[in-house]
């Protein structure tokens, strides 16, 4: 049975979270925790009796991981790159660029994956990509067999992310998207972590940050 994916624009300035779900094993995987992420997926876990295989988290910025330890406390898995491990650890370093007011916590990863890892998630492999540049801890998450990626903030629909934040460095970023992000099929289906879908082939033709 084919993947589900279902997109929510969550606050304080609009990032996504996202629940891949497979209905017919009745179970689902999350992606990135914005603020109010884990009541969302809560409320979907008990309307459809589904089970939480784990969440994975593109990077360490502040708007993916505010309800991170929500999920921690819930007892999920959750997936990061050891790169960003203090931005998990000790989220106030990133008070000079987050928003005034935010209360962070601490997000306890359980999984540490880096460049080629393989997860075994939804009775499929997931492969986990490094595409460092806008954070040194970014990852692409490919569902391969679903033809479905999550690539956070390395690249948008028609942009890419900012690379004026602490570690943030445009040379990687523009390496990243070339190697990790443009060397996917065609038709893999992209679903940035903030704004609409994309595709391979269109940010490859299009993107006029990064052309392939």
């Amino acid at each position: 049975m084919a993947l589900e994916v279902l997109d929510f624009e969550l606050p304080p300035i609009g990032t996504n979270a996202f629940v891949v779900a497979d209905r017919e094993r009745a179970a689902c995987v999350v992606v990135d925790a914005p603020l109010n992420a884990f009541s969302t997926v809560e409320s979907l876990l008990v309307r459809n009796g589904w089970t939480l295989e784990g969440l994975l988290l593109t990077h360490g910025h502040w708007d993916h991981t505010l309800d991170g330890h929500r999920f921690a406390a819930f007892g999920a898995r959750i997936f990061g790159h050891e790169a960003d491990r203090i931005l998990f650890s000790e989220p106030q370093v990133m008070n000079a660029f987050a928003m005034p007011g935010i209360e962070m916590h601490p997000v306890a990863v359980t999984d540490w994956v880096k460049q080629g890892d393989c997860i075994e998630l939804l009775g499929r492999t997931v492969e986990a990509r490094e595409v460092p540049g806008h954070c040194p801890g970014s990852l692409l998450f490919w569902f391969k067999d679903a033809g479905i990626a999550f690539p956070g903030d390395a690249v948008f629909r028609g942009s890419v992310g900012r690379y004026d934040l602490p570690g943030g460095d445009f040379a990687a970023l523009e390496a990243s998207i070339r190697r990790q992000i443009y060397t996917l099929p065609d038709e893999t289906r992209l679903y940035p972590g903030h704004g609409p879908p994309t595709t391979v082939a269109h940010e490859r033709a299009n993107n006029p940050f990064v052309r392939g």
